[in-house]
């Protein structure tokens, strides 16, 4: 049976396997759980690691000379890395072989980026897993972010208030990479103990990927002079527009769905939920819905469009410029 990402650390205290597969589309927990793996394998005298990355044209031949014993006879582990969870016929064969019969001096170690479906449930997956342990890594849900997020502030020693966690969750969308980030810069600059609410604005407040989303809430409450100071400093920053310009399309759509949803009998109750909207920004998508009516959503969304086809150099215009116009149509 497959192991989960947060079930393996207690199975590595139990003992190595003489295999592992990993498979999974989250790449900070990917590598993380590598990481885990190696450490285990380091502490039980595995000190040799050769690793071997899978391209087009790979030669299969290269699994099998890594496995030749060592001069020095010291016990191994192989990063054998399948970015495409699809070794190929020949890979199949050879991972297969590998799996009826693993070198107890050798750990096989298989990560793969993508792993879908056929994937997981090939022969040659099954046989390694038969052979070891798999671990299948899965995105964290929108509902579990809050709770990845506290676990790992914990960590650091952080004692953060329930609203960080839904401000954090909300801003960062599922993004665990710039999670992990921020909750470094947030024990490096905070240290440990209790994290309020103004501790994160102060310490992140600075950052791109917020005041993306300031630039959003200022959109969404017509305050055009915050609004028009943020642009400002995103553009001194060299802010990817792509970035940009999904945040303020998000928060859009949000608005437009809560009023569609709203109208047609739903409970808002029930619709901030299905939408993820936290308690702290439900009166923000509330009286956006109520200032924002159709016509002005359906422009804000042409406007999106042109900036878009702007910043790739497929319309004229200045694109800054034309994000400043979004501001003020959507102010009044």
């Amino acid at each position: 049976m497959a192991l989960r990402a947060d079930q393996l650390a207690g199975s590595l205290k139990r003992g190595l396997a003489p295999v592992y597969l990993l498979g999974g589309d989250e790449p900070l927990l990917l590598l993380e759980c590598c990481d885990q793996i190696r450490e285990a394998a380091k502490q039980q005298g595995f000190v040799e690691r050769e690793l071997l990355q899978v391209e087009r044209g790979f030669d299969w031949s290269a699994l099998q000379q890594a496995a030749a014993p060592s001069l020095f006879a010291t016990r191994k582990i192989i990063d054998l890395r399948i970015r495409t969870g699809k070794p190929g016929q020949e890979g199949a064969r050879v991972l297969g072989a590998w799996a009826d019969a693993p070198d107890p001096d050798m750990i096989l170690m298989v990560s793969c980026e993508q792993w879908d479906k056929s994937s997981r449930n090939s022969k040659w997956a099954g046989r390694l897993a038969k052979a070891g342990q798999q671990i299948d890594i899965w995105p964290i849900k929108p509902p579990e972010m809050p709770r990845w997020l506290e676990q790992r502030m914990m960590q650091h020693g952080m004692q953060p208030e329930p609203e960080v966690l839904r401000i954090l969750a909300d801003r960062l969308e599922g993004n665990l990479l710039a999670a992990r980030q921020e909750i470094d810069r947030l024990a490096l600059l905070k240290g440990a103990g209790p994290v309020t609410v103004d501790d994160v604005m102060r310490v992140v407040a600075d950052s791109s990927r917020f005041d993306a989303f300031a630039l959003a809430e200022h959109m969404l409450s017509g305050n055009l002079r915050e609004g028009l100071r943020v642009a400002a400093g995103l553009k001194r920053m060299d802010t990817p527009l792509p970035l940009l310009l999904g945040a303020l399309l998000k928060e859009l759509k949000v608005v437009e769905t809560y009023r569609m949803a709203v109208r047609g009998g739903e409970s808002e109750n029930m619709v901030f939920r299905r939408l993820y909207v936290w308690q702290n920004r439900q009166n923000t998508i509330r009286t956006a819905a109520r200032r924002l009516d159709t016509l002005k959503l359906y422009e804000a969304f042409k406007m999106l469009a042109l900036i878009d086809r702007q910043s790739k150099g497929r319309a004229a215009g200045d694109p800054w410029q034309s994000i400043d116009a979004l501001l003020l149509g959507l102010s009044v």
